[in-house]
């Protein structure tokens, strides 16, 4: 009898120890104890949510874990916090590299990120230090969203006063402008009747011109023929004023017309010059316009940030909204496997739409033109539905493929919500590497991008029945 509880116990005890083995050495893997990893060490003002074993990514990946946190010995010092990080990323920590300590959302977790270096850079070495980014607080937040909200307050009130001024310049400009069609109307009247004067005398002076002109002939006819007083018509004052009293109202008439003339060209020359009325309202119009349109970015900005908070989370969430942030690449998957929404995905390829050079997220006229046809089929679906750029990747290393897709990703994703007017909260991102299932290859592996468009599977069924 003791025999087979002694067996039991020994079950038991084995057991134990096996989950024992177990745990620790899932504990271990997680805490990368069993994976190849170097140190490094980054300096930090404050270290607010910072403490051991706190997570640390690089570029928004998994890559390490927080080891100690040294203490400066002077207030004026700075924390020293040591990590850990895989091996396998330390190609991409250089020494022009950056930690920042960043939350999930507003209120979510802390973690250390470390942002990749340039390619000029040297690689840091083990146990070397690289400049650290303090946090912000909560607090910093809410104050920088008060400030925020008081300079659009004021920018509002100073746009709606330079629109008022703006409406008074603009009724004054009409009416200085009238006051000028009037002016040039009289200064044109004037030319006119002037230039009528002109041509009457022009008419009567011709007249009288030819009727000299004929008495001249006959005068000289009669000295020709040796008739008349010859010096009694050469001193003949009552014809020489005559014609002088011609001459003189010849040329008034003359200096009028080229009076008004110059005061027309005076008239045209103010309207373009640099500091008249017209041009100093066309400025102040476009200033408002760029105030305007710095008030509705700064908007925007606040927008973001809320869709993030906790009290705004599941309105956003209803309306489509995920934080693929937090999401892992499974979790991503998984929600495309699931029933509340109908997953539609285009494949593009990226040799397509980038440049040869892996590096090079520059897209090229034919990728916009491809992207366009994309978004032609995706545009038959409500607009409120969510849109995913997944990013794809092949060559370089693990690191390296979830950076070149995070790159192709965002640029994707730009060009479409520009485009196209596609609303930020409903257009994403997701970075998955090289894994791909279903792509058109074949072989599960993909290099480019895949809009996916996640539609309600109801407003699906109503959208194709005829």
């Amino acid at each position: 009898m003791g025999t087979p509880r002694l067996a039991l116990v020994g079950t038991f005890v084995v057991g134990g120890l096996l989950l024992l083995a177990v745990g620790l050495f899932m504990i271990g893997d997680r805490r990368l104890l069993f994976t190849d990893n170097f140190e490094v060490v980054a300096d930090f003002g404050n270290v607010t949510g910072v403490q051991i074993s706190t997570n640390v990514r690089l570029a928004g990946f998994a890559a390490g874990e927080v080891l100690e946190i040294e203490i400066p010995p002077s207030p004026g010092g700075r924390f020293q916090v040591r990590m850990r990080v895989r091996e396998d990323l330390h190609s991409l920590v250089r020494t022009d590299s950056v930690a920042a300590i960043l939350t999930d959302g507003l209120l979510g977790s802390v973690f250390i990120q470390i942002r990749s270096g340039s390619d000029d850079a040297p690689t840091v070495p083990g146990g070397g230090t690289i400049r650290g980014i303090d946090a912000i607080e909560f607090a910093d937040l809410v104050e920088e969203g008060r400030n925020t909200f008081r300079t659009v307050t004021e920018e509002l009130l100073i746009l709606r006063r330079q629109a008022s001024e703006t409406f008074l310049g603009l009724t004054e400009t009409v009416a200085t402008t009238t006051r000028l069609i009037d002016n040039v109307n009289d200064n044109v009247r004037t030319v006119t009747e002037a230039s009528a004067l002109f041509v009457t005398d022009a008419r009567g002076l011709l007249a009288e011109t030819q009727g000299v002109a004929a008495e001249t002939r006959s005068v000289v006819a009669h000295i020709a023929a040796g008739e008349g007083t010859v010096g009694k018509l050469l001193t003949d004052e009552a014809l020489y004023t005559h014609v002088t009293g011609i001459a003189r109202e010849t040329e008034a008439t003359l200096r009028a017309v080229r009076g008004s003339a110059e005061e027309v060209q005076q008239i045209v020359k103010g309207y373009a010059e640099p500091d008249s009325a017209t041009n100093q309202l066309l400025a102040d119009a476009s200033d408002a316009m760029v105030q305007a349109r710095e008030a509705m970015s700064d908007l925007a900005e606040n927008t973001e940030a809320l869709k993030r908070n906790w009290l705004f989370s599941g309105f956003f969430t209803d309306r489509g909204f995920f934080n693929l942030d937090e999401l892992t690449i499974d979790e991503y998957r998984e929600l495309l496997r699931s029933d509340r929404y109908t997953p539609l995905r285009i494949w593009l390829d990226g040799d397509l739409l980038f440049g040869p050079d892996p590096g090079d997220l520059t897209l090229n006229d034919d990728a916009k033109r491809r992207l366009d046809e994309a978004m032609s089929e995706l545009l038959r679906y409500p607009r409120d539905s969510p849109l995913v750029v997944e990013g794809y990747a092949t060559g370089g290393g693990r690191g390296q493929e979830f950076i070149t897709a995070q790159g192709r990703a965002d640029t994707v994703r730009g060009y479409l919500t520009r485009t196209f007017r596609r609303s930020a909260t409903l257009t994403g991102t997701m970075p998955i590497g090289a894994d791909a299932e279903g792509s058109p290859s074949g072989d599960g592996r993909w290099s480019g991008v895949a809009l996916t468009v996640f539609v309600d599977p109801e407003r699906l069924d109503r959208s194709a029945t005829p």
